[in-house]
């Protein structure tokens, strides 16, 4: 089974897939959704900004007449709507997938089905981020203020509650105590969990990124002062 699948870099979910050893790629068929790429934002700036929601439209219906117009496909169904296309639905052949994915209007092909080729089980996991209040607790203080701690902890799990359910188990170790300076127990327990947040991190090497990887986020609102405003600039 020889295939070069660097050439098939724009399909977002081909390692979705299983495929057979005698499995001849170049003339399998494929279901596949077609996604253009947004218009280019330099070109947006040039228009004004009560003539860019028709600009954006143009600039999709010509990607759709593109695309139709290569001849790659029979029949096509319009994702979207006529008046603003997104992308194509079509079925095409895997040799046809790279003519497609090499198109620069085009942004990612999405396959939903392969002839002969069975879709892997897949058990979803991702990692999470939850926020917890962690207090600190002294044996025989019992009044003053005392110290609490706003901990964000990075989680594997296949859902929210999987990820609260492992958490809820490590309390206990947590909370183990120890002796401090002053000859007190001390134990650092969590007192509940407050927030979780499913990240995009897929993989440790995602934290190596020079962007940084998001792990928690929380919308909030505040008065816009004039040396904020943006200018699109």
């Amino acid at each position: 089974m020889h295939f070069d699948h660097t050439s098939l870099k724009k399909v977002s979910n081909l390692n979705s897939w299983a495929f057979p050893s005698a499995f001849s790629f170049e003339q399998a068929l494929a279901d596949v959704d077609i996604r253009f790429e947004y218009i280019d934002l330099e070109s947006i700036r040039k228009v004004s900004r009560k003539d860019r929601k028709q600009k954006v439209t143009e600039d999709l219906v010509a990607n759709l007449h593109r695309l139709t117009q290569l001849n790659l496909f029979d029949g096509y169904e319009i994702l979207g709507t006529p008046a603003k296309p997104l992308g194509a639905k079509v079925q095409v052949t895997f040799s046809t997938l790279k003519k497609i994915g090499d198109l620069s209007f085009v942004d990612y092909i999405y396959i939903h089905n392969i002839q002969g080729a069975k879709k892997k089980r897949q058990i979803k996991s991702a990692f999470y981020c939850v926020k917890m209040t962690v207090v600190i607790e002294i044996e025989g203080v019992e009044s003053g203020l005392q110290d609490v701690e706003d901990r964000m902890v990075i989680i594997k799990a296949k859902s929210e509650q999987d990820a609260l359910q492992q958490l809820e188990k490590t309390k206990d170790e947590y909370s183990k105590p120890y002796l401090n300076y002053d000859q007190r127990l001390v134990r650092w327990r969590i007192e509940s969990f407050d927030d979780i947040y499913e990240t995009l991190i897929t993989n440790f090497g995602d934290l190596s990124s020079p962007k940084g990887a998001e792990v928690f986020s929380k919308l909030r609102s505040r008065r816009l002062k004039k040396e904020m405003v943006w200018d699109g600039h």
